[in-house]
């Protein structure tokens, strides 16, 4: 694993970023720790190397646990260090199965509306804030302090006018 991951980048910040969903969210507890690695290794290895970032790595993994990778009739996670095919969430029992695949496709929702912050259970980024245009001096209809107000004269007057009637 760790002559695989040398060369992909974003393998070890991904691996570590599961490791803390393992820990946080009580379905992924159950998930073997040579499991995880061998999904994100494998789900790295089907990204477009233009692609290959940390958060495109986990929405991968996300998105081959939601198809349903540890069901049962599903392909599994065969290990390759197993001369006979084996499954490497073998232990793994049918409810727990059914639990990682449901928590994955939440996660995988969030990921894809934007709101990655809550699967990583972090707090909302601050909204961006709108910058203010500077104030263009010169501007027809007006003086640069009536500008830099947003109103022109001609305006003033007819909200003034608008008032008193």
């Amino acid at each position: 694993m760790q002559s695989q991951a040398h060369r992909m980048p974003s393998c070890t910040v991904a691996l570590r970023i599961l490791r803390d969903m393992c820990l946080r969210m009580s379905a992924w507890n159950a998930l073997p720790e040579w499991a995880l690695e061998l999904l994100v290794q494998k789900s790295i290895l089907t990204l477009d190397p233009s692609e290959n970032s940390a958060g495109m790595a986990i929405q991968r993994v996300l998105e081959i646990l939601s198809a349903g990778l540890l069901l049962p009739g599903g392909p599994g996670l065969m290990d390759p260090c197993e001369r006979d095919a084996a499954d490497a969430c073998a232990d793994l029992t049918f409810q727990q199965r059914e639990d990682i695949t449901a928590s994955a496709q939440h996660a995988l929702r969030l990921t894809v509306f934007r709101q990655f912050y809550r699967v990583l259970g972090m707090d909302p980024p601050a909204p961006p804030q709108a910058r203010k245009r500077p104030a263009v001096e010169g501007a027809e209809g007006g003086d640069a302090d009536a500008t830099a107000s947003g109103e022109s004269d001609s305006k003033k007057a007819k909200t003034e006018e608008a008032v008193t009637a």
